[in-house]
């Protein structure tokens, strides 16, 4: 068993579903003050979502199928342009 997947295990799924809420508003926070040349920690605040979001695919296997159309749809509009 993988760290996620302990993760998940020993905090449960909602629980690690509300931290990615958590951590997704602190990378916002950060981006906002880095557009406005503040000092910012953008590069944490991505890995702490990125961990988290990596968590989120394994409740969520689903989404795989829907970025495999949402991209097609990204490609389409980038060749329309």
């Amino acid at each position: 068993m993988n760290i996620y997947n302990k993760a998940i295990t020993h905090f449960g799924p909602d629980h690690q579903l509300d931290k990615l809420i958590e951590e997704m508003s602190e990378l916002t926070q950060a981006i906002i003050k880095a557009r406005h040349n503040r000092h910012t920690n953008v590069d944490e605040e991505i890995a702490d979502v990125q961990i988290l979001l990596d968590q989120a695919k394994l409740i969520h296997p689903d989404w795989e199928t829907w970025q495999t159309l949402k991209l097609k749809r990204l490609e389409k509009l980038i060749n329309n342009v």
